[in-house]
Formats: structure tokens, C-alpha cells, sequence
């Protein structure tokens, strides 16, 4: 049996304008749509620093552009950029997410440029994880990011349709029929997506750089939890190695050694 349905009354609701944002995070939106918009959640003033920490990060090499990933930035949690962990406003925002602690799975910047231009297609997080489902991406921006300069669309409610068994490229007749959210994000908004709902960016047309944190919180006893983002301890029991180290063979392996 094949099927695919979603209540498009929920759809409307999520058209409203505005129904997906405001200077404070609604809990009961996020929980709804899988997707939230915090504007301002940082002052101005401290997204121009990190996006000084971030230019000066990348020239001295403690950033560096993943060669596989052209607009992930990585770099390690005892650098400048790392403090915006524990800026109150970001910290005050994953504690209200997870009541009961949060932890971080992976930060990063993303990024698109004259270097980089390509959209991403429509996919979803949760393959790509380790762990429990129960995770969002705090999207950050440091720069204007829209839909001129290759900014996010999300499909809200998606969420509800959980994982899709493997990871890819989500057809096209599939998310027509929906509702597609691409905000505006100004430096200090941020955000927030379910790591289940279906998203994208477009192509990056501007001269305007996009930059933007992708930081991805999930609760502090996750078992892939890197750090607690508060006071509450981690668990006990923790995993957190490569698919080669947990798996003699797996999908992702066959896949890679086909591509080959």
C-alpha cells in the first residue's frame, strides 16, 4: 500500500504572514510546523563580531572549507567562533527547546559565494545523524541570507512525515503540492528547523555573501551529544565514530564503492 497525505488546512495556516516568526520563539508553532523564525535573537553588534571571528578564522586557517562539502566551514570548539555557544541568548534558546538539558551535535558555518553559487536540492537532516530524531538546526546568520543569495526554504509540517527511510534528493511532485517557507534573515535571526523537515537552498544570484552558523541541538543525554550546552551531564552511554568504524559493511559503503 502506497500513499501519501497531508491536512492542507494546515498548509494555510502556515501561509499566514508572520504565522512562523516573531522576537520570540513559540514553542507551539515550532512544535506544528518544524520550523521557526527567532528575529534578532542576537544583537547586530554580536553577529558583525562572528562574522569578523568567522573572516579572520578562515585567513589564519583554524576554518577551514570541507573539500567534499564546498559550503561547510569546520572548525573546533576551543576557537573564537565556538563562543557563540554560550552567548545568553543562544543558550536561553536551546534550554527553552530541551527543558531538560540540551547538547550540541555539530556546529558549523555554512556558507555561499562567488565560489559557490549551486543550490542544494530538497532533502532532509536526519540520515545524516547519529542518534535519536529529536534535533533541530539553529541557523544563525552573520550576513542577509534569502532567496537572493542562496538563502533556506523549508517545507513546514514535513516533520510529521518522519525519516524517509535512506537520504537523497526528495522528488519534486511530491513537494509541489506544499507550502514552500523561504525567509528573509537579517544578521541576528535565527532559525530554527526541525533536522526531519524537508528543505533546500536556492541559487546563490547576489553579490552579498550568505553566511550563517548551522548549530545542531538536541537533548543533553542524546548518546552523539559532543558537549552539554548547560549545567545537566551527558549520558553514559555515548557513541559517536565514523560508518566505517561502526559497520564491516553497510549502505553507505556499498554506495560509495559504486560512485567509485
Amino acid at each position: 500500500m502506497k500513499f501519501f497525505e497531508f491536512p492542507r488546512e494546515e498548509l494555510a495556516f502556515f501561509s499566514q504572514p508572520g504565522q512562523l516568526e516573531g522576537s520570540q520563539l513559540s514553542l507551539e508553532i515550532l512544535a506544528r510546523a518544524g520550523v521557526f523564525v527567532v528575529r534578532g535573537l542576537l544583537p547586530a553588534q554580536r553577529a558583525a563580531y562572528y562574522l569578523q571571528a568567522y573572516e579572520a578564522a578562515l585567513t589564519e586557517g583554524s576554518a577551514k572549507a570541507r573539500q567534499n562539502h564546498l559550503t561547510e566551514v569546520s572548525f573546533e570548539l576551543d576557537t573564537p567562533l565556538a563562543k557563540v555557544l554560550f552567548e545568553p541568548e543562544f543558550a536561553a534558546l536551546a534550554a527553552q527547546i530541551f527543558e531538560r538539558g540540551a547538547g550540541l551535535h555539530n556546529i558549523r558555518v555554512v556558507r555561499k559565494d562567488e565560489n559557490n553559487r549551486e543550490p542544494v536540492f530538497v532533502h532532509q537532516d536526519s540520515p545524516y545523524c547519529l542518534g535519536f530524531f529529536d534535533r533541530y538546526s539553529a541557523f544563525l546568520a552573520l550576513t542577509p541570507c534569502g532567496a537572493q543569495n542562496g538563502g533556506l526554504f523549508v517545507y513546514p509540517g514535513t516533520h510529521h512525515l518522519g525519516y524517509l527511510g535512506d537520504a537523497g534528493a526528495i522528488h519534486g511532485d511530491l513537494t509541489s503540492p506544499l507550502y514552500r517557507f523561504t525567509p528573509e534573515l537579517g544578521p541576528g535571526d535565527c532559525l530554527l528547523m526541525h533536522s526531519a523537515i524537508w528543505h533546500g537552498s536556492t541559487r546563490h544570484e547576489s553579490s552579498v555573501p550568505r553566511v550563517m552558523y548551522d548549530i545542531q541541538i538536541q537533548p543533553v543525554v542524546d548518546p552523539s551529544s559532543m558537549i552539554s550546552l548547560g549545567e545537566q551531564p551527558l549520558s553514559k552511554w555515548r557513541l559517536r565514530l565514523e560508518n566505517r568504524e561502526i559497520f564491516s559493511t553497510s549502505r553507505v559503503q556499498r554506495g560509495a564503492t559504486v560512485s567509485k
